[in-house]
C-alpha cells in the first residue's frame, strides 16, 4: 500500500508517495530539510544560489551514506570474524566440559577411597586400642594385685577422651569400664 504525504523542504512543499511509512518518510525529509539549512548557514554564496544548496546537501547526505556504508561493513566483519571465533570455541567448550566431568568422577572416586581410608584407619586404631587394653588388663591379672586395694578404691568420674568423636567416646568409656571391672576382680 502506497503512503501520500505532503513535506516541506527549503520552504518549498512537496508531495511524497511511497511503500515505506508516513513516519519513515517524514523523518527522512526532515533530514533532508536539516542538511540544506545548516549549508545555507555555513556558506555564505549558497544563500543566493538553491540550486547549489540542493547539490551540497546531496553530496553530505552521500557523504553521510557512504560513512555509514563502511561502518556497517567493518561491522559486518568483525561479525563474521567473532562467528568463526565461537564456532572454533564450541567443540573446545565441549571437550572442557567432558575433561571436567571426567575429573569430577575422579575426584568422587577418590572421596569414597579417602572415606574408605579412613574408616579402616579408625578401625585400625580402635582395634590397636582393644589390644593395648587387652594387654594392660592381661598385665594387672599377672601381677596378682590383691583384690582387697582394688574394692578399697573409689570409683574414678568418668571423663571423655579428648579429640574422640561421635561413638569412639563411648568405645573408649566402655573399654575403660572393663579394665575397671577387671581391676576389681
Amino acid at each position: 500500500m502506497k503512503n501520500k504525504i505532503k513535506i516541506s523542504i527549503d520552504g518549498k512543499s512537496f508531495t511524497l508517495v511511497g511503500d515505506e511509512t508516513e513516519v519513515h518518510m517524514r523523518a527522512v525529509a526532515t533530514y533532508i530539510d536539516e542538511k540544506i539549512m545548516e549549508i545555507r548557514k555555513n556558506a555564505v554564496a549558497v544563500k543566493m544560489d538553491t540550486s547549489l544548496a540542493y547539490v551540497l546537501a546531496a553530496l553530505n547526505v552521500a557523504d553521510d551514506y557512504f560513512k555509514e556504508k563502511e561502518k556497517n561493513a567493518e561491522l559486518e566483519g568483525r561479525n563474521l570474524g567473532l562467528s568463526t571465533r565461537l564456532e572454533h570455541l564450541i567443540p573446545q567448550m565441549d571437550e572442557t566440559k567432558a575433561e571436567l566431568e571426567e575429573v569430577k568422577g575422579q575426584l568422587d572416586e577418590l572421596k569414597e577411597k579417602l572415606a574408605q581410608g579412613e574408616q579402616q584407619a579408625a578401625e585400625a586404631a580402635g582395634l590397636k586400642e582393644e589390644e593395648q587394653t587387652s594387654q594392660q588388663e592381661k598385665n594387672l591379672v599377672a601381677e596378682g594385685k590383691p583384690e582387697e586395694d582394688n574394692h578399697n578404691q573409689e570409683p574414678q568420674p568418668q571423663h571423655y577422651p579428648m579429640g574422640l568423636k561421635g561413638g569412639q567416646a563411648e568405645k573408649a568409656m566402655t573399654r575403660k569400664a572393663i579394665r575397671e571391672k577387671y581391676r576389681k576382680k
